[in-house]
């Protein structure tokens, strides 16, 4: 995520918060990143108490990896105990990293906790409501959609029943594509076609077969990201259960390469529930899991543009 908001209060991060992750989290821990080679804001899940330490190394050692010098953490409908005990792991964790925590928030029903005393917060918090906040207004203005959870962000690539039996009525008589068809087809979509749903069908099959896969993915651009993940979150709408993990992959390293990591592990949600080891997923996997900078894909692409 290469966005930059400059923010100097409790308000401008939790406004930033779901602008960043692209929807509003619940029970988590949020990590926002400053200094170091890239930003690697990260979310995780509210861990049980007995597994805090496990989960925490997942959040924070891509931080560690690209050199980040200060950490803002917002804890999630967390409870005041735990929350506050929780908040003090954290803060531990951080300065065995010799990483800077600048600021750590507590959330629950609408108002903000300070766990630890860095923002001077009253102990029985404060309310708070960024939906009018300029992060959020520049957010509608920048075309990013800010969902209102993960569950709906999952939701907005989730099967449509009647696509999907368009789509298995079209395979019964669907035949594949030549490698060169796929990446003519796919260059169609970017620049705006609409695929029928024959041609999906077509699609699903050719992906099917490696090389045809990698004519749909491989030559992918971050400029054309954005436009990329509009088509595969189609065909993985339209898409049946038998046929879902490649497009799904796909789709995932679209969202990878366009900076939007949480749509990426919806997206693998998908993926993975069809074709648990798929290996354009596990890539996607990977990425994610060492906070990868999409700007990496572009140092490949010209590499294999350029050979030495």
């Amino acid at each position: 995520m290469t966005t930059k908001l400059s923010i100097t209060r409790p308000e401008d991060v939790l406004a930033a918060v779901p602008v960043l992750l692209g929807f509003q989290p619940e029970s988590s821990i949020v990590m926002l990143t400053f200094g170091g080679e890239h930003q690697v804001h990260g979310r995780i899940d509210l861990p049980p108490p007995g597994e805090v330490d496990d989960c925490l190394d997942s959040l924070f050692l891509p931080a560690v990896r690209h050199g980040v010098r200060g950490i803002v953490l917002v804890l999630y409908d967390s409870g005041p105990r735990f929350g506050t005990k929780l908040a003090r792991r954290l803060a531990e964790r951080l300065t065995e990293h010799d990483i800077d925590l600048i600021g750590c928030l507590r959330v629950e029903n609408g108002r903000w906790f300070d766990p630890l005393g860095l923002h001077g917060g009253p102990p029985d918090g404060v309310p708070f409501d960024v939906g009018e906040h300029p992060f959020r207004a520049q957010a509608v203005y920048d075309g990013k959609v800010v969902r209102g959870s993960r569950t709906e962000l999952a939701a907005s690539i989730a099967a449509v029943p009647d696509a999907v039996a368009e789509t298995e009525a079209e395979l019964e008589d669907a035949s594949t594509m030549k490698i060169y068809e796929v990446s003519q087809l796919v260059d169609e979509a970017v620049d705006g076609r609409i695929l029928s749903t024959g041609q999906v069908a077509s699609l699903l099959l050719a992906l099917r077969d490696p090389q045809r896969r990698d004519a749909a993915w491989g030559g992918m651009t971050r400029d054309e990201a954005k436009a990329q993940v509009s088509l595969w979150a189609d065909v993985v709408r339209r898409s049946p259960a038998g046929h879902v993990a490649h497009p799904a992959a796909v789709l995932a390293f679209a969202a990878w390469l366009g900076g939007d990591g949480a749509l990426a592990w919806c997206a693998l949600d998908r993926c993975f529930a069809a074709d648990r080891h798929h290996g354009l997923g596990m890539l996607v996997a990977r990425l994610l899991d060492g906070a990868v900078a999409p700007a990496a894909w572009d140092e490949e692409l010209t590499c294999a543009d350029h050979p030495a």
